[in-house]
Order: structure tokens, then sequence, then C-alpha cells
């Protein structure tokens, strides 16, 4: 018998980062990530997915509702599903009912994990994305979260200021360009930086879903597309590598009191 994956999705990753300008830098990395149906009801559930994932407890993958929106420490999927929900709905003249919110991001490797970036894709009851929301972590322990909304329905982008510092070789300041696209067992992310109208970063990743199950799991880990730490010792190596290059730091500045901004402008691609 198969296990029930209907509301969790497994999918390979393909993630690259270019830095622009006069010391150019590039490198890809190859991870694991889960899309989540936050109505999941995992006291139902839970015993028809993989026996190497778990909900809210140890295991080879697991994931944790806690770790998202406000990270308390007793929060639930829906406790997360009602606070990107109201996220969505703040100071916004659109109507239109939230009617399923799915979220992409990292499984934790052996309780070891760290999530830059997740991604919220909300629709409405006709199935139709209506609003996306990208969760944005340092490595300094604060988050943002970049809400797009009344996106368009076909390939668009919106940009935003820059709110959250999120590396020592860029200041905070600037905009992003970013755009979230979902497409039957595709996904496309992408955040383009510009700092004074000129692009200096591009970070894309690119997903394709696989069955989910404990042989893809198992293969993942012995071939090091996950392992634990992975993304933070990665982040932290490329770190060195532009500190080598010798790229100048920033000051970490006073984090931000408001940790939720909006898409500023909506352009088609």
């Amino acid at each position: 018998m198969k296990p029930f994956t209907g509301d969790i999705k497994f999918f390979e990753a393909n993630i690259n980062h270019e830095r622009y300008g006069k010391k150019k830098h590039f490198f890809k990395n190859r991870t694991n990530a889960i899309l989540i149906d936050l109505k999941i009801k995992p006291q139902k559930n839970i015993s028809k997915y993989p026996s190497l994932f778990s909900l809210e407890k140890f295991n080879l993958l697991t994931w944790s509702a806690s770790k998202h929106g406000n990270q308390s420490k007793f929060s639930t999927s829906h406790d997360l599903y009602q606070f990107i929900k109201n996220l969505c709905i703040n100071r916004t003249k659109d109507k239109e009912v939230i009617h399923k919110i799915k979220l992409l991001t990292f499984p934790k490797v052996l309780n070891f994990g760290f999530n830059p970036l997740s991604v919220y894709f909300c629709y409405n009851n006709k199935g139709l994305l209506i609003h996306s929301v990208f969760e944005v972590r340092n490595t300094f322990g604060d988050m943002h979260h970049y809400v797009l909304r009344n996106i368009n329905q076909k390939i668009s982008s919106q940009k935003t200021s820059k709110k959250l510092f999120v590396s020592p070789f860029y200041p905070k300041k600037g905009n992003y360009k970013l755009l979230a696209k979902y497409v039957q067992d595709l996904i496309m992310i992408s955040v383009e930086y510009s700092l004074h109208n000129q692009k200096v970063f591009l970070a894309n990743m690119k997903l394709k879903e696989i069955k989910f199950n404990n042989l893809n799991i198992l293969r993942a880990f012995l071939t090091y597309s996950i392992y634990p730490g992975k993304i933070w010792i990665n982040i932290h190596l490329q770190a060195f590598i532009l500190w080598f290059k010798r790229i100048n730091l920033h000051k970490i500045p006073p984090s931000e009191k408001v940790k939720h901004s909006f898409g500023i402008e909506e352009s088609k691609e």
C-alpha cells in the first residue's frame, strides 16, 4: 500500500545564488523540500506518512509548525494557517477568501535544520493562487514576512522594500523582486535584489516533485542531498569565501519592530 501523501509532497530542489558587480560570486546547491497543506490533520494521517518522516517529533526528516509564523513553541499547523491568513487580509481591500494555504519549506534532518526561506501559497475556493508570502529568516535569529497580495494568476512578481538584514555583505536597504510559481509538479522561486536601481544579487530555486516515500528520503540522505545542518553549513562556507575575496562587511543593524511588509509594485514577466 502506497503511503498517503495528499497533504504533504516531496520535492528535489536545485538552488542557484549569483552575486553581480566587480567581485562576482556564484554557487549552486541541491537539496530536498516539502510542500505542506496547512489544513492537515496529523492525528488522523500520521500513520500513513513514510516511516522516516514525522510531524513534531524526532525522525530522519521532521517538520514543526512552531518554527514558522510567530514561532510560538505551542503553535500547530492550524495556528500557522490563521497567522498567514491574517497577514494576507491585513490592510487589503481584497475580499476574496483564502480557502487553502500550502507551505514550501525545508524539513529538519535528524532534528537539525535552518530555513532561510519558506514560501506560502494561498488559494481561493476555486483553487486559484491569490496571495503568496515569503518568510525570510537570517542566521541572527530574526524573521520577516514579505506578503504579495492580489497577485496575477499568470506568472507575476512583486517588488518589496528590503526590511530584514540577511547577509553582512549587503546593507539593509534596496528592493527585492519576488516570484513564486507552482504549476502541476514544478515550483519556481526567484529573489532578485537591487541596490540603487541596479541588480546585485539573484537567487532562484527550481523544484520538481518526486514520490514521498522512504526510498526517496533514504536516497536523498545517502547521496548528501540532505544531511544535518547542510543549509546552515553552506551559508557559512560561502560567507567565508566572500570574506576571503575581501568583500566589505556591514554592521548588523537593530531589528525591525514590524515583522511583515507588503508588495509595493506588481510587474508582469
